[in-house]
């Protein structure tokens, strides 16, 4: 059972204490108003009756050292280093430190006020998105503001650890404040993800300017990749007598063999007609950020992302009547359910290939190549 009360030490200070049975848990509202302390205790007492509790004093690197080792053992390198660089941030910006320099875990560090600081914090930060030197040797350093779909996956990463820390004995918090707090509503404020149909595929290709353009749209339809996935694509990827491809998924470090189309097989063709041996199949971005969306409006189709193929791809696989976790394997996610039953994608490739299958495309622009 956990209580909280205020009392009065020796200096006229109040305090505020909570009590976890009969164990002193931790100490704050450090205040000489004895209406303020009580104000702050019926605040926290209110907390703790909507699920939100303290947690005992904990050594944050310690904790992250134990989070990441329970971490399952297919769990990626990505994974686990975005997990420390997150939660160490949470800390950086809603906690404190001890003398040393490490980050120290206290109740109020963990409260819905503070994850909403951290979102409030995050969004007025900016990322470097590139260095560039300019004529006179100066550094041109361009930052991009967060979005909220990178806010979105830092709340993940926190929630998850958030969640771990509930099911340790001794607990370290009871429940998941995040959902108690304002920060889930930039769910509804982060761009939605789109499937693309058949129809705007169609209109997507048929405003392609080049080749490469027309090709890196159909890899992504047929493969889901990721956008720098398939630009690392190179010619020896592809078996042209088998009509496969050879995809590689950095993210999770997974292989696989996918089928592909007749129409991409006739693009590769030409165009390594045209290369040299070493040279990658896009030797250079087809369609960057920008250039997809004034495809899109050139299209005059909704606005989409690249990253909306991978959805569309998954989704043909799981309407098409088969398992979400072959879905998963086909566009390189990380299978949560039966992955030890497919081992490999062999014994229905052909299946699913049929369901990419799309009839009536416009045809490859090679005379504006």
């Amino acid at each position: 059972m956990v209580r909280v009360s205020k009392f009065r030490r020796p200096n006229g200070y109040w305090y505020v204490r909570y009590w976890i049975g009969s164990d002193p848990v931790d100490e704050s509202a450090r205040t000489k108003s004895e209406t303020e302390a009580e104000r702050y205790r019926v605040r926290r007492d209110v907390e703790i009756n909507a699920g939100i509790q303290p947690i005992k004093h904990s050594d944050l690197d310690s904790l992250i050292i134990r989070y990441l080792e329970a971490l399952p053992p297919g769990t990626s390198a990505s994974h686990r280093h975005e997990s420390r660089r997150i939660l160490e941030g949470f800390l950086e910006i809603c906690g404190r430190k001890r003398r040393d320099g490490t980050y120290r875990l206290r109740s109020e560090h963990l409260s819905p006020e503070l994850i909403d600081r951290f979102i409030t914090r995050r969004q007025k930060t900016q990322l470097h998105s590139g260095l560039r030197i300019d004529a006179r040797l100066r550094r041109i350093v361009r930052r991009l503001p967060i979005t909220n779909v990178t806010l979105r996956k830092e709340l993940r990463y926190l929630s998850g650890f958030f969640n771990w820390c509930c099911r340790q004995r001794p607990r370290y918090l009871p429940e998941n404040p995040i959902p108690l707090s304002n920060a889930a509503s930039i769910k509804s404020d982060a761009k939605p993800h789109f499937m693309i149909t058949d129809e705007e595929l169609r209109r997507l290709l048929s405003a392609c300017r080049t080749p490469r353009q027309y090709l890196f749209l159909m890899l992504g339809w047929w493969t889901g990749g990721r956008r720098g996935e398939i630009r690392a694509l190179h010619y020896y990827h592809f078996d042209f007598d088998a009509r496969t491809l050879d995809m590689q998924h950095f993210k999770n470090n997974m292989f696989c063999v996918l089928p592909v189309s007749e129409e991409i097989i006739t693009i590769v063709k030409q165009l390594y007609e045209q290369a040299q041996e070493s040279d990658p199949l896009f030797p250079n971005d087809p369609l960057s950020h920008q250039a997809f969306a004034h495809l899109c409006r050139e299209a005059g189709v909704r606005h989409h992302r690249f990253h909306d193929f991978r959805i569309s791809t998954s989704m043909k696989i799981k309407s098409g009547g088969f398992d979400a976790s072959l879905a998963a394997l086909w566009v390189g996610n990380q299978a949560t359910t039966n992955r030890v039953h497919y081992t490999d994608l062999t014994a229905v490739a052909t299946r699913i290939g049929s369901l990419l299958e799309v009839p009536g495309l416009p045809p490859v622009p090679w005379q504006n190549a």
